[in-house]
C-alpha cells in the first residue's frame, strides 16, 4: 500500500533524526579524542561515520519521491526544501569531524607537537561539537521560539569557535617562529583545526533551514 504524504513526512524525519544522532556520537568520540590525545577514539569517530553518504543519499531519494508524488506546497515544501539542504549540511560536518579524526590520529602517531596547543584546540573542539549537537537537536523541534532560542544559542558557539581559532592561530604562528624547523608541523595543525571551525558554521546553517522550514521568510536574514 502506498504511503500518504504524513507517514513519508513522519519516515524522512527518522531518517534525518538517526543521522544525526550517528553524527552527535562521532562527534562525542571526537571530543573525548581530543580531551586525552587518544588517537582510538578518532578511529572510532571515525567508523562510526562511514556510511554517511549511502544514508544521506537515502534520504534525499526519499524526498524526491515525495515530491514527485505528492507535490506539497507552503510550508510542507518549505520543510521538503529545508530538509534537503539540511541533509547535505550533515554529511559536510561529518565530512568534516572524519577528516578532523583522521588528520589527529596521524598527528598524534606522528608525534607532532601539541603540548603548548592542547588547551585552546580542546576548547575550540568542545565549542564545535556544542554547535553541532544543538543545531542536530532542532530537528525534533517545530516551537518557533524554542527554535530561535537554540539560534542563539548556536550563534554564541560559532562565534566562541571563531575567537578561539584565533587565538589558536596566533599561538601557532608564535611556536613557528620559535621552531622554524617544525613549521610545516604547525601549519598541519593550524589546517586541521580549521575544520572545527567550519563545523560549526556548518551547525548555524543547519538552525537556519530549521527556522525557514518553520516560518518561511529568507534563509539569510535570521
Amino acid at each position: 500500500m502506498l504511503q500518504n504524504y504524513e507517514e513519508r513526512l513522519i519516515e524522512i524525519k527518522k531518517m534525518l533524526l538517526d543521522l544525526g544522532s550517528e553524527i552527535t556520537m562521532a562527534s562525542e568520540k571526537t571530543l573525548s579524542g581530543m580531551e586525552s590525545l587518544d588517537a582510538t577514539r578518532f578511529e572510532s569517530a571515525k567508523n562510526l561515520l562511514k556510511n554517511v553518504e549511502n544514508q544521506a543519499n537515502a534520504i534525499d531519494n526519499e524526498i524526491v519521491v515525495a515530491l514527485a508524488l505528492f507535490g506539497p506546497e507552503a510550508k510542507d515544501l518549505r520543510k521538503m526544501v529545508a530538509y534537503l539542504k539540511i541533509t547535505n549540511e550533515m554529511v559536510k560536518i561529518a565530512e568534516n569531524i572524519r577528516s578532523f579524526s583522521k588528520r589527529m590520529a596521524l598527528h598524534l602517531q606522528n608525534g607532532l607537537p601539541f603540548v603548548s596547543l592542547h588547551e585552546y584546540s580542546t576548547h575550540l573542539c568542545k565549542t564545535a561539537i556544542q554547535a553541532v549537537n544543538l543545531s542536530i537537536s532542532t530537528l525534533d523541534i517545530s516551537d518557533k521560539e524554542a527554535l530561535e532560542d537554540l539560534y542563539r544559542k548556536v550563534k554564541v558557539e560559532e562565534s566562541k569557535s571563531d575567537d578561539l581559532y584565533s587565538i589558536l592561530e596566533k599561538n601557532i604562528l608564535s611556536d613557528i617562529a620559535k621552531m622554524i624547523d617544525q613549521s610545516a608541523d604547525f601549519i598541519q595543525i593550524l589546517s586541521t583545526m580549521r575544520k572545527l571551525e567550519r563545523m560549526a558554521d556548518r551547525s548555524v546553517n543547519i538552525v537556519q533551514l530549521m527556522i525557514f522550514a518553520r516560518v518561511g521568510g529568507e534563509m539569510k536574514t535570521y
